[in-house]
């Protein structure tokens, strides 16, 4: 007779992703209800889609990178699919089937969990949560300026300052027309200087340079007049030749309005931005930390006015955001912004014997539907001695003892862990005595 052999199976969790313990799930829930709070308030309605969608939707607008980043497969139907890399396509979809029943403009939000198969880091795993903030239907500069407001509003909910971060942006227009009409590159290098440029920072310079004059007509004449575009600022960029002045203008328009709402200390023209993602058209931007500890883009987004079009016949404006929970919680936790969540906002009710045990039960039952968070032992022969230190570890204040005693003199314990005082209550007034306290 062969030995079953026993296969001792991995604790650690699969490379890119996190396990969520009960603390872990406090911080994330509350990243997201702070979230929820700000994004509702401006009139954004949640929505949420499948975690699989066709692999054509990404390789149609996503760009190269994130095809090379998909967990995709042929599921048993023979299809092609894909684990959702990112929100936006599922999102054009969804709002291209419902067009005409949708009233202008369209706010919608949603927080899903994404993969991209990469290598994971300081602030980049293969699974996370992403708030996508989505405006559709208005062509003026005024979606823009409600976008950005917001972004910079979720970060203030979160005790932020405008020096803890800083929002960059420009406009896909300029750098089109830069590249195709100052440099004059061809379609092919065009698209190959773009993506460059969009690494820029995550490679050395000299790296930078050597890519970059490969691609350039006029190699280091051109590279001259790249650097100069690149730093230039509202008022240099039409030194620039060939920049496309109508949008420039668009952009001054643009940027006054920023000053009128107080964010011009926080809001910057750079036109060195450039977002990865094929599908951007018109205004882009991404926000930054401040800190020298974390030099690097928290989140950004921009505008995609050609996506809807893919699913329908009417072309509708689309500009959003998204903000990743990884990047949010390394800025919260680098400018000491994340609370604490070792105490257990609640009571625990100690029951003790088997005698007070449906009493107890029923006490708690009443708490419970006053709103109050309850927690019981099970054990009903556990002493006193060992119930109280398990009490603490679970981050309880404040306990309630019932025994036999109480249970006769219509009477309860209210204990507090933390100043270790109690005293005697009747049992009537237990529940507006609790409703007191402050957890």
């Amino acid at each position: 007779m062969e030995l079953e052999t026993k296969i001792k199976l991995p604790t650690t969790n699969y490379k890119g992703t996190r396990d969520f313990f009960p603390n872990d799930m406090k911080l994330r829930n509350w990243m997201f209800s702070t979230m929820r709070e700000v994004v509702t308030r401006y009139g954004y309605l949640e929505y949420d889609g499948p975690i699989l969608e066709s692999l054509e939707l990404y390789k149609a607008k996503s760009g190269e990178e994130i095809e090379k980043q998909l967990y995709s497969f042929v599921d048993k139907g023979g299809r092609q699919v894909a684990i959702r890399p990112e929100m936006t396509p599922t999102l054009a979809r969804m709002v291209a089937s419902k067009l005409r029943e949708l009233p202008r403009p369209i706010r919608w939000f949603s927080i899903p969990n994404l993969w991209r198969y990469e290598n994971p880091g300081y602030g980049r795993l293969r699974e996370h949560w992403q708030l996508n903030v989505d405006l559709f239907g208005v062509n003026h500069w005024t979606a823009e300026l409600e976008i950005i407001r917001l972004a910079c509003d979720i970060l203030f909910a979160f005790g932020a300052n405008n020096k803890d971060f800083r929002v960059n942006f420009s406009h896909r227009e300029i750098l089109n027309n830069f590249l195709q009409k100052t440099l004059k590159l061809e379609p092919e290098k065009e698209y190959a200087v773009a993506k460059l440029l969009d690494k820029k920072n995550k490679i050395s310079k000299e790296e930078f340079e050597s890519q970059i004059l490969d691609l350039l007509p006029n190699s280091k004449q051109d590279l001259e007049v790249l650097y100069k575009f690149l730093s230039s600022n509202l008022e240099n960029i039409l030194e620039i030749p060939n920049i496309n002045i109508k949008v420039v203008e668009e952009v001054k328009e643009f940027y006054k309005a920023i000053e009128k709402l107080g964010l011009k200390d926080t809001v910057f023209f750079d036109p060195s931005i450039i977002r990865g993602f094929d599908y951007y058209t018109g205004f882009i931007f991404e926000i930054f930390d401040t800190d020298p500890k974390n030099k690097r883009s928290l989140y950004g987004g921009g505008r995609y006015d050609n996506l809807i079009g893919l699913f329908s016949n009417e072309q509708v404006s689309g500009i959003g955001f998204g903000l990743g929970d990884v990047t949010l919680q390394n800025f919260l936790s680098l400018h000491n912004l994340l609370p604490s969540f070792q105490s257990q906002a609640g009571i625990y009710l100690g029951v003790l014997g088997e005698k007070v045990f449906f009493s107890g039960m029923e006490l708690a039952g009443n708490l419970r539907k006053e709103g109050i968070l309850c927690e019981t032992n099970l054990d009903l022969n556990v002493k006193l001695s060992k119930l109280i230190p398990q009490v603490e570890k679970k981050g309880y204040r404040y306990m309630l003892l019932f025994g036999e005693e109480e249970l006769d003199s219509s009477s309860i314990i209210l204990k507090d862990l933390k100043e270790n005082i109690q005293k005697k209550l009747p049992l009537v007034e237990i529940i507006s005595e609790v409703k007191r306290l402050k957890f």
